[in-house]
């Protein structure tokens, strides 16, 4: 059994070049827990690239091996600093977990 963990973010920024920015700080906070939180199976952390405006602007996709592994990682000290950035930078954050 693997818990898949999506997250998007629509970020604050006005511009294009602004959003790109806060996505590249975000992505530079999250992409090495890839590695750092033994919990974690797999990570990527996607940039929109059509429509912008209209879509989310970034995307979060995480395996973890069930519930446990996913509160590992939300509550592991690599994981924090992300946590404090999203809500400085995004307008609103969605997200579904679910069994692949």
């Amino acid at each position: 059994m693997t818990l898949r963990h999506i997250v998007s973010w629509k970020l604050s920024g006005q511009t294009r070049e602004q959003r790109d920015a806060q996505a590249a700080e975000a992505i530079a906070l999250i992409e090495p827990l890839r590695d750092s939180v033994e919990s974690v199976r797999a990570l990527s952390i996607h940039r929109n690239e059509l429509f912008d405006g209209a879509n989310y602007d970034l995307t979060l996709i995480a395996d973890f091996d069930d519930e446990a592994g996913l509160e590992a990682y939300a509550k592991h000290p690599e994981h924090q600093p992300a946590l404090q950035l999203m809500p400085k930078i995004a307008e609103s954050r969605v997200a579904v977990d679910f069994t692949v």
